[in-house]
């Protein structure tokens, strides 16, 4: 019998269930492994003890906001590797740069964006890190 390979884990880190629940819907359906974090800290307290293998981030969430939990996982060496792509429905490039700048891999507006778009950005970051 053949393994058969493990399915590649995201983390959404998304206060909105409405949009998490989209979010996971697409990627499950692209054969990932989804967890879910409602606030900050519950994200950076399931980051550090899962391991996921790309993590999707909110900016705006209660307790911990996104941004730091990024700085967080940056100074972090057991998660600094793991791919962060944010997800916000900010667009201010000033806002963009300051993400990017702290680590993250792709910045995304929520608005522009659907499911599969957004399982195909997690398929792109996973393939370009080894992970499949």
């Amino acid at each position: 019998m053949v393994p058969t390979p493990r399915a590649a884990t995201v983390l959404i880190v998304d206060d909105d269930p409405v949009i998490a629940m989209m979010y996971t819907l697409g990627l499950e359906r692209a054969g990932y492994s989804v967890l879910v974090a409602k606030n900050g800290q519950a994200g950076l307290d399931m980051a550090l003890k899962a391991r996921p293998d790309l993590i999707l981030l909110d900016i705006r969430m209660p307790i911990l906001d996104g941004i730091e939990v990024l700085a967080r996982l940056a100074a972090d060496s057991s998660t600094r590797e793991i791919p962060v792509v944010m997800l916000s429905n900010y667009s201010e490039p000033a806002l963009v740069d300051r993400i990017v700048r702290l680590g993250a891999k792709q910045y995304i507006v929520k608005i522009e964006t659907t499911p599969s778009e957004v399982a195909a950005v997690v398929a792109q970051h996973l393939n370009s890190s080894g992970e499949s």
